[in-house]
């Protein structure tokens, strides 16, 4: 039951980011963001869902939320207002929505905040094995997540592959029967969506395997410094690097792939070429998406970057991903 409450937690999340911020929806899903969170933290969720829960819940209302608008951007929209420039009588109404909110904008951000901290806290505090360990199961469930996921996302090789033959071939042919160009299955098939649809399957192959790859190490690093560094040292490099840089990098992703994803489909988007894919908008939106896994794959160096700093020697080696020690083999493994 409290998996499935961090789950409700996850989906609440992405309906204050996709839904209109000035529906009444995104104070129903702020309540239930935090009545599921509190009830998954009391049954025990999983580990690795209530972290996600977390870190998503956060994010979502830093981002998507009427409390997020800023003085500048309720200004702007108080001079198309004034102007009375195209789109001002939305802007009005969204201005009465938000201007009562303006004032209690920061101090609710910074109660959200405070919130997901004590939650957090809360939870290992509660963990029947050790805070240390419960960090660790939540790493190894967020790695989990992301690798599963970009398995997932592999199967797009093959439609890809086809697609770039079938491309390939069609040009041949156009060489021989240039009428071709002519009938209702060349409209349908163009090379020019062919091509399209080449880059927009990679795009989401690639988005969606980034998580993949930090998870399993498999990104450029500059190895010639970071073999010389002792284990420790690499350890603080993941953590410091993950928190203060990947997480906070990936979150300004999120925040603005969301808002460019959600204008191509409300001005109803499509390629620039007259004959390319309509319906921009999905693939812009799998730039937030696959933000968020490396956002979790983030999450997950850290804390087992904690665990191998500050946590048992016993768990060392299974916590020492990220700094250059073999995990040990669990018994399920051997």
């Amino acid at each position: 039951m409290g998996t499935i409450l961090s789950i409700l937690t996850i989906t609440a999340a992405a309906v204050i980011i996709v839904v209109d911020p000035t529906s009444m929806l995104v104070f129903y899903a702020l309540g239930v963001i935090v009545a599921s969170h509190i009830g998954a933290l009391v049954l025990r969720a999983g580990p690795g869902w209530f972290m996600a829960a977390t870190l998503l819940g956060w994010a979502s209302i830093m981002i998507s939320t009427p409390l997020a608008l800023t003085v500048s951007q309720l200004n702007r929209l108080r001079r198309v207002v004034r102007r009375e420039r195209d789109g001002w009588e939305e802007a009005e109404a969204t201005l009465e929505f938000f201007e009562p909110l303006v004032n209690f904008a920061t101090p609710l951000l910074i109660a959200a905040t405070v919130f997901f901290a004590v939650m957090v806290g809360l939870a290992l505090a509660r963990a029947t094995q050790g805070g240390h360990r419960y960090m660790l199961d939540a790493a190894n469930g967020l790695a989990r997540a992301c690798v599963r996921v970009g398995v997932v996302a592999t199967v797009l090789y093959i439609p890809m592959i086809l697609i770039i033959l079938y491309d390939v071939a069609q040009r041949k042919y156009l060489g021989w029967a240039p009428d071709f160009t002519s009938t209702e299955w060349y409209r349908v098939f163009s090379s020019t969506k062919l091509q399209e649809m080449q880059w927009h399957l990679h795009a989401v192959l690639f988005l969606m395997a980034l998580g993949y790859g930090y998870v399993k190490d498999a990104h450029v690093r500059i190895e010639l410094v970071r073999e010389t560094l002792r284990s420790r040292t690499r350890a603080w490099i993941e953590l410091l690097g993950a928190v203060l840089f990947m997480v906070p990098y990936c979150y300004v992703v999120i925040k603005y792939g969301n808002e460019n994803a959600l204008r191509a489909f409300h001005i109803g988007e499509g390629s620039d070429a007259l004959t390319g894919l309509d319906y921009r908008f999905i693939i812009k939106g799998f730039l937030p998406v696959g933000f968020v896994f490396v956002a979790l794959a983030g999450l997950s160096a850290a804390l087992k970057s904690v665990v191998y700093l500050f946590g048992p020697a016993s768990m060392r080696a299974e916590a020492g991903d990220y700094a250059g020690e073999a995990p040990v083999a669990t018994s399920a493994e051997a």
